[in-house]
């Protein structure tokens, strides 16, 4: 007998977990309907499992949902399944990432019960979509010297070279990253890779302008006044009338920028690597195993936002010296 997964019996849990990771708005047998191309009837008697999902079926299906075999079939051993986008030399490719991380705030968003904690080494990458000025420096950046596509390679960073189209998507992720309840730890060094880049970029003659320079630093001056005030009032949007935003600072080294995603019946993990993509399951084991990590990270930092004034102060004082620092040298270039 040919084992398929109706006959071993997986398909059912198999489904049961896509219906986990969608979106409250969106039903089942219309999305799997739509996905691969069938009438909803069909949809049906594969949900009922009448009828058997192909290999090629299944593969629609994890491609489109981001979700891994092995969260659902198994926990057994030491094997991960991940998803990641190429971002390989090519300009179409770093467009899709930032769709995919729109998408996947948005989607996050339509859950009634939702939270993201961010352990972040570095500025949380929807900080770095806080405005257009600092946004257009970050996706230069990222595109000229860390991806190395050709089209920025010989360039030098000027306002209006990014395209708008990409500009507006990574302020769309900030814009639904702001209503999503969250967690983020911090250190007094969070704030530093930023600086640097602008100070490198100075030093290395890679800003058309060097008031541009100044401008970009203007932007993350008023970025850092805008994370006090959140941080003050435990809301990413100050005039919400709920707190969304638990804000810690962590004396301990993070060594790497974690996102732990809980949608209630979901969990996920966004590992990065290559100093800006991520590496995403929705593995159980490996989900549980990164609560545990991050849950011990914020019992070992102390809350900034709310009721921590006097560690908020000191907390700021010390971002907004940095700044400052930095502004100085870039001035003096």
């Amino acid at each position: 007998m040919v084992k398929t997964l109706k006959s071993l019996p997986l398909q059912s849990a198999f489904l049961q977990k896509l219906k986990e990771v969608l979106p409250p708005n969106l039903a089942l047998a219309e999305e799997i309907a739509d996905v691969l191309g069938i009438s909803t009837d069909s949809a049906y008697r594969r949900i009922r499992c009448e009828t058997d999902l192909s290999i090629d079926e299944v593969y629609k299906i994890t491609k489109k949902y981001s979700l891994s075999l092995d969260g659902v079939f198994s926990n057994l051993g030491d094997t991960v399944t991940f998803t990641y986008t190429k971002l390989t030399d090519n300009a179409d490719n770093f467009e899709k990432y930032l769709n995919r991380i729109y998408g996947h705030v948005k989607a996050i968003n339509t859950f009634p019960e939702k939270k993201i904690t961010y352990i972040a080494e570095e500025v949380p990458i929807f900080y770095s979509f806080f405005s257009d000025k600092l946004t257009q420096f970050k996706l230069f950046y990222w595109q000229r010297s860390v991806l190395n596509i050709p089209l920025y390679q010989g360039k030098k960073f000027e306002f209006g070279l990014i395209p708008q189209a990409q500009v507006d998507v990574a302020l769309n992720a900030f814009k639904e990253y702001r209503s999503i309840p969250s967690v983020e730890v911090w250190t007094n060094e969070t704030i530093h890779t930023v600086l640097k880049q602008v100070e490198f970029y100075t030093e290395s003659g890679a800003f058309q302008n060097k008031s541009d320079a100044l401008e970009v630093l203007g932007e993350i001056k008023i970025m850092a006044a805008y994370l006090e005030q959140c941080a003050e009032t435990g809301r990413k949007e100050v005039s919400s009338p709920t707190e969304n935003l638990a804000m810690y600072c962590s004396d301990v080294v993070l060594g790497t920028n974690c996102i732990y995603i809980n949608t209630g019946p979901s969990k996920y993990a966004y590992i990065t690597f290559n100093s800006l993509n991520s590496l995403t399951t929705n593995n159980q084991e490996f989900c549980e195993e990164t609560e545990h990590w991050v849950k011990n990270i914020v019992k070992k930092s102390s809350l900034i936002s709310g009721v921590g004034e006097k560690q908020r102060f000191k907390f700021f004082s010390q971002m907004n010296k940095m700044i400052d620092a930095c502004y100085e040298r870039v001035s003096m270039l």
